[in-house]
C-alpha cells in the first residue's frame, strides 16, 4: 500500500513538473512552484527527484523510448536513437516512400505524449542531443547518397550541419505550435515538410536513380 501511495506522489510531481516546465521553461522553472501544485513541502519533493535533472529526464525518456521504437521500427532496425552509425544502407528512394508513415507515427506519439514531446523538442539540452545524432545520421547517409560529391571535407560538414539542423529546427518548430493543429493538419504539415526536405537532394547512388 506504501508503495501504491508513493507511485501516486511521483505522478503527481511529474503532472506538476511538465506543466511547470511548459509554462516557464527550463531556466525559469521552479522546484517550489512544483512542490506547491503536488501539495507537498519542498523537502519531500527532493526526497524523489533531486532537482529539475532529474524531473526532465523522468518526463522525457518514455518518449525518447517510443520515438526509438519509432526509428527503429521505420527503418527496419537500421537507424536507432541509441548507437552511433557508421553505415545504414538505406536507400533514399526507400525513405522515400515511408515519409507518409513516419508523419503519421510522429502524430501519433505526439497525441499519446503532447507535453512530454513538446517538452523533448524544446528543453535545449535535450534537443542538443537529438539534433547531434542527427548531425551524425546527416554525415553517413550524404556519403553513402553522394549528395555532396565535389565538395570538399570542411564543405561537407558544413552542408550537413545546414540540412540536419534546419530538418530538426523544422519538426522542433511544429510540436511547439502542434497545441494549434489537430491531429489532421499536423500529419499533413510533417509528411508535407518531409518531402519537401527529400526533394532537395538529388540521388547519385546507383540504384536511388528515379
Amino acid at each position: 500500500m506504501a508503495q501504491v501511495l508513493k507511485e501516486a506522489q511521483r505522478d503527481k510531481i511529474l503532472e506538476a513538473a511538465k506543466l511547470e516546465l511548459l509554462h516557464y521553461g527550463y531556466k525559469e522553472a521552479s522546484m517550489r512552484r512544483i512542490a506547491a501544485q503536488a501539495e507537498m513541502t519542498v523537502g519531500n519533493l527532493y526526497r524523489y527527484f533531486k532537482g529539475k535533472d532529474q524531473l526532465i529526464q523522468a518526463i522525457t525518456l518514455p518518449a525518447l523510448m517510443q520515438l526509438d521504437q519509432l526509428v527503429r521500427r521505420l527503418t527496419d532496425d537500421r537507424i536507432s536513437l541509441n548507437q552511433p552509425h557508421s553505415r545504414v544502407g538505406l536507400p533514399m528512394s526507400e525513405l522515400r516512400q515511408k515519409t507518409d508513415q513516419l508523419a503519421m507515427d510522429l502524430t501519433e506519439l505526439s497525441v499519446q505524449m503532447p507535453q512530454e514531446m513538446r517538452i523533448l523538442m524544446l528543453h535545449s539540452d535535450l534537443s542538443e542531443q537529438i539534433s547531434g545524432w542527427l548531425l551524425s545520421l546527416m554525415e553517413v547517409l550524404a556519403k553513402e547518397w553522394a549528395l555532396f560529391p565535389q565538395h570538399r571535407e570542411a564543405e561537407f560538414s558544413a552542408l550537413c550541419r545546414m540540412f540536419s539542423a534546419s530538418l530538426f529546427q523544422g519538426v522542433r518548430e511544429v510540436f511547439s505550435d502542434a497545441v494549434q493543429l489537430d491531429q489532421n493538419q499536423l500529419c499533413a504539415v510533417l509528411r508535407i515538410y518531409f518531402d519537401l526536405f527529400l526533394s532537395m537532394f538529388k540521388p547519385a547512388v546507383k540504384g536511388d536513380q528515379e
